[in-house]
């Protein structure tokens, strides 16, 4: 083979790799969805309308509901071997809502980091 062709070769397999890396999945953006809840005014149903069943539910004994959403926003540089340990932040973005019979009585959106990277 010769030696242009290698590299261009090359060339092309790198950019193939780099392209891969920045390309994202959008994925659902929790702090915006919360905006769609309002505490004393949104309904059970509606909650199911805007963002589907819940990951996780946990029932109280008063007759409360706490309903979880998770999405986790993943480190930009995750799929590059040696960068991944160094560079980016991993997080989970929650929200958590309270419900009382059909009423959300509270609705909280917080994050919740990973580990800081050496």
């Amino acid at each position: 083979m010769n030696k242009k062709f290698l590299k261009k070769l090359i060339f092309c397999i790198g950019f193939a790799i780099f392209i891969y890396g920045c390309a994202t999945k959008p994925g659902p953006n929790l702090a915006s969805k919360a905006a769609l809840i309002h505490p004393q005014q949104t309904k059970k149903a509606e909650v199911l309308q805007f963002l589907g069943p819940p990951v996780q539910i946990f029932t109280f004994p008063d007759g409360k509901e706490e309903w979880y959403y998770y999405y986790r926003v993943r480190n930009f540089w995750e799929k590059v071997p040696v960068v991944k340990n160094y560079k980016g932040e991993d997080y989970t973005e929650v929200l958590k809502i309270t419900i009382k019979g059909e009423e959300v009585m509270d609705c909280t959106y917080y994050t919740v980091s990973s580990p800081k990277k050496k």
